[in-house]
């Protein structure tokens, strides 16, 4: 962000900061979390909010459809989503680590948030596959429990979001019309 230096001189004696001066100042103002800080965040991040939506869609599945998870007990399924959580949790410390800059990209363009939403949507396919292949599920059963979580991690509060931003947009538009 460089500001071209005034040709003439100001009457009020003001000078344009180089953009090296004013780079500084901003990091002073608000410094970027370092690599052990975006860590100790992302982990118990990830671990929050993937474990009860994740055993809830499994303890759902079991209800409703017993045979794709071999009628596991509520026990059995909450271990799974323990070991599910922490796995997209330590997915979440190597996005952290690799990830350049703390700061979000800007680049909120349709087709990089579908490229996200694939990513996360494939951590979550592989994570998952992890954890019910060594709990012994046959592949059916591990695609059918990989849908489950992907929808309702990842299509599901997308939805609700979409959902709700357009009724704040028609609320916000309504009384001014």
């Amino acid at each position: 962000m460089s500001h071209p230096a005034p040709e003439t001189g100001s009457d009020r004696g003001l000078v344009w900061a180089s953009e090296e001066v004013t780079d500084r100042i901003a990091q002073e103002v608000s410094p970027q979390p370092g690599l052990s800080n975006r860590i100790a965040l992302a982990v118990p991040t990830a671990f929050v909010l993937a474990w009860p939506p994740a055993f809830l869609g499994l303890a759902l599945t079991t209800l409703v459809a017993p045979s794709a998870t071999d009628d596991a007990s509520v026990w059995r399924v909450a271990f799974w989503a323990l070991q599910f959580a922490g796995l997209t949790a330590l997915a979440a410390a190597v996005s952290a680590a690799l990830r350049r800059s703390a700061e979000p990209e800007v680049d909120s363009s349709p087709r990089r948030i579908a490229l996200r939403i694939a990513g996360h949507a494939l951590v979550t396919v592989a994570c998952a596959g992890l954890v019910l292949a060594l709990a012994g599920l046959s592949a059916g059963q591990i695609a059918t429990l990989a849908a489950v979580l992907v929808v309702v991690l990842h299509l599901l509060p997308m939805t609700v979001a979409r959902l709700l931003f357009r009724f704040r947009r028609r609320g916000a538009a309504g009384p001014a019309a």
